[in-house]
């Protein structure tokens, strides 16, 4: 049976197949105008070469969230028919952007840009590549993967051996997450930068912003042969809020840092603006130019040149900052540290011309530097501190460390300006060495209000206010044929006997006498201090002629038990370097003492009674210090066969000594070290001066070692 419809009902039919109809081609249309302009527009890219700047910027404004690849772009790179190339050609992810973003870098492309997009490029770790000149659009940002960089050296930029590498970004940001890193789950580091440049030469950064490191803003370390960085030029380029440092300089030669702003460091020390810190005495610091730089806020010192790590045998160092400014809360404006040894401080220069140092309550300048050391020049430079009551003693403090016998200075002031409202001495010399002042010359003028003080640096005003240590004029004497005191055979001490409590920093020595066949045992503890990390120990056994017998390890923060069998009747040295932590010999079974390093002993947190031999018509001199002013001792010296005091301290906090004159006949002295009844009782430096530096354990074992003048 047909049913028949009315003619309204096919009329409204046909009007909806007809308007679908049109529709379809409309929008059909549409997409292929679509695909027509982007192959024109590939085309007229293509054949009429390189895109202009405009018209990258013009493009990447109307990117989407998300961004595909181009793949037609990106193989006309790869075949070398362009030389520029915008970033996002290999997509754009903004949750994760890394694959892209390499894949840019990494391509044949000469220039690649990185297009400000409608969010941040967010990438895990980026390994850089030479022969490139990559430009971050104004207002890029480009930051850390939140949960990435669980290795404890992933930085954000990396690039190894890598030559002619440009990174252009002004108005560009570059951001990783400090705050993160502080916390678990990640572990505690110091190396996950911004940017670390290792080994490379030839390289330019501009007008960047490194923001939030979990370690330094840039890293200039050794490549993976150990070459130095060549050839750098930073400018105009701000660190802003890094973990460790502004910038860390480990190893260059020709840098140049140009209109650079170092700002608010502030996690784990140093915590500088900049540190000069290498690692190892092949480094170089050559040619190295800090020029209009500014340091601001940074929770230490805006400037600090360490060079523990080098020596003597290392190339002279030559450094100069140039017009640069400290300002704001920075904890001192700058620091040089050198070695004291003069057989191994590294030698060369320092020139600082034209620079202003007016940190608020805290400009000062540090310099620990040894006669024989580097020449330090400071020239046309002035130190006002904008706080009514600036907090150090003194603008400019000189340094020793202790435990160690140069004499400190070596430093030319030219045209030097202090301006203090509290009109303070402008040199203070901190010494727990007990070394002398010397070579510092040249003019101070400290202007006080509307008066201006002159000082003239000469030796005799040197010699005025910081007079020599008395005990100086007597040698120190070392370890060389140590052997128990004549008529102090020592008693056996078999089986183990415990040893006073005492810890032993920095370099470690004992003395341990023995006769032949005989077999030394004994119990070792390596103790952390603090949070200083550890590493197994090596101790070295030397046989009384010197030559090494036998090695042992420790384990870190265990007791262990060891022996080893005297081949020959005498004294036998122990030798380990516990650094920032300590040793201690627990128990032995044979007679011990504890033997000093370059005539001075180290103690960490030690009291008791120790005894010591002083030879008949010897001169002996006795110097006591701890490590800060915070850090105090108390002590009594007396003589052991009559228990007269000789020398008593209470409470001091500054180094103290005594020169003690020569006696008709051989004496026994008692040390005993006291707990202080305020202050701390930490690093505890005994030097000796006329007789080697030996202390110990009971008075019936004593060593004596041979005069250095018998032979004569």
């Amino acid at each position: 049976m047909k049913i028949l419809l009315p003619m309204s009902y096919w009329f409204r039919f046909w009007q909806i197949r007809c308007l679908q109809t049109i529709l379809l081609l409309g929008f059909s249309a549409m997409v292929g105008w679509g695909v027509v302009a982007a192959q024109d527009e590939q085309k007229q890219w293509a054949v009429g070469g390189v895109p202009s700047i405009g018209q990258l910027q013009a493009a990447a404004a109307q990117k989407a969230p998300y961004s595909s690849p181009n793949l037609v772009a990106v193989q006309e790179v790869e075949s070398g028919r362009r030389e520029v190339a915008l970033a996002d050609w290999w997509g754009f992810d903004p949750q994760d952007a890394t694959a892209a973003l390499q894949a840019a870098i990494r391509s044949k492309a000469k220039k690649v840009i990185i297009p400000k997009m409608s969010s941040a490029w967010i990438v895990d770790k980026i390994e850089l590549v030479g022969n490139k000149e990559i430009v971050f659009e104004a207002g890029v940002e480009v930051i850390a993967k939140r949960g990435a960089f669980r290795g404890k050296s992933d930085s954000l930029f990396t690039a190894w051996n890598q030559s002619q590498l440009k990174l252009i970004g002004p108005g560009a940001t570059l951001r990783m997450w400090r705050a993160d890193y502080d916390q678990p789950p990640y572990e505690k580091s110091e190396w996950r930068h911004v940017l670390s440049l290792r080994g490379c030469s030839d390289v330019v950064v501009e007008g960047l912003t490194l923001a939030e490191s979990g370690g330094d803003g840039i890293y200039l370390g050794a490549g993976r042969g150990g070459e130095p960085n060549r050839n750098i030029t930073i400018r105009n380029v701000v660190c802003l809020n890094n973990y460790r440092q502004g910038i860390s300089v480990i190893t260059a030669e020709n840098l140049l840092l140009e209109n650079v702003l170092m700002r608010g460091t502030r996690g784990t020390p140093p915590q500088a603006g900049i540190d000069f810190e290498p690692n190892r005495p092949e480094e170089v610091l050559i040619n190295c130019v800090l020029r209009n730089c500014r340091f601001e806020d940074n929770a230490s010192f805006a400037i600090v040149l360490s060079l523990g790590s080098l020596n003597s045998t290392s190339r002279p160092i030559s450094i100069r900052l140039e017009n640069c400014i400290t300002r704001g809360a920075n904890a001192g404006s700058l620091a040089i540290y050198n070695r004291n040894s003069p057989e191994e401080a590294v030698r060369g220069g320092v020139e600082v011309v034209g620079c202003r140092f007016e940190d608020v309550g805290q400009a000062r300048i540090v310099l620990q530097n040894p006669v024989g050391g580097l020449q330090v020049r400071f020239s046309r430079c002035r130190l006002a501190d904008p706080a009514p009551q600036p907090t150090p003693p003194a603008p400019i403090v000189f340094r020793s460390e202790p435990g160690t016998d140069q004499d400190i200075g070596q430093v030319q002031f030219e045209d030097f300006v202090i301006v203090d409202p509290v009109g303070r001495m402008p040199i203070r010399f901190e010494n727990p060495a007990g070394v002398c002042l010397k070579e510092i010359r040249g003019e101070l003028r400290v202007q006080k209000g509307q008066q201006t003080i002159q000082y003239q640096l000469s030796p005799e005003w040197l010699n005025r206010h910081f007079p020599c240590d008395p005990i100086r004029q007597l040698p120190l004497v070392g370890l060389e044929r140590t052997q128990v005191v004549e008529n102090k055979v020592p008693v056996s001490m078999n089986p183990l006997r415990e040893l006073p409590r005492h810890r032993l920093r920095g370099t470690a020595c004992y003395l341990i006498f023995a006769d032949q066949d005989q077999t030394v045992r004994f119990e070792w503890a390596y103790e952390q201090v603090g949070r200083y990390e550890g590493k197994p120990l090596e101790l070295q056994i030397r046989r009384p002629d010197g030559n090494l017998l036998q090695k042992l390890e420790l384990p870190f923060q265990q007791n262990i038990c060891s022996d080893f069998r005297a081949p020959v009747r005498g004294v036998y040295q122990i030798v380990g370097r516990p650094g920032l932590n300590t040793l201690r010999l627990v128990r032995c079974s044979h007679p011990v003492a504890i033997g000093g390093y370059r005539g001075t002993i180290s103690l960490f947190g030690t009291t008791g009674q120790y005894w010591f031999w002083v030879p008949a018509h010897r001169a002996v001199g006795l110097s006591v210090t701890g490590q800060s002013q915070k850090e105090m001792f108390s002590l009594e010296l007396s003589d052991f066969q009559t228990n007269r005091i000789l020398w008593q301290q209470q409470e001091a906090d500054s180094p103290r000594s005594i020169l003690l004159p020569p006696a008709d006949k051989d004496r026994i002295l008692r040390l005993q070290l006291l707990r202080p009844h305020q202050g701390l009782l930490e690093d505890v430096y005994i030097q000796f001066r006329g007789i080697a530096p030996l202390l110990s354990f009971q008075p019936e074992f004593l060593l004596t070692t041979e005069p250095p003048d018998m032979k004569k």
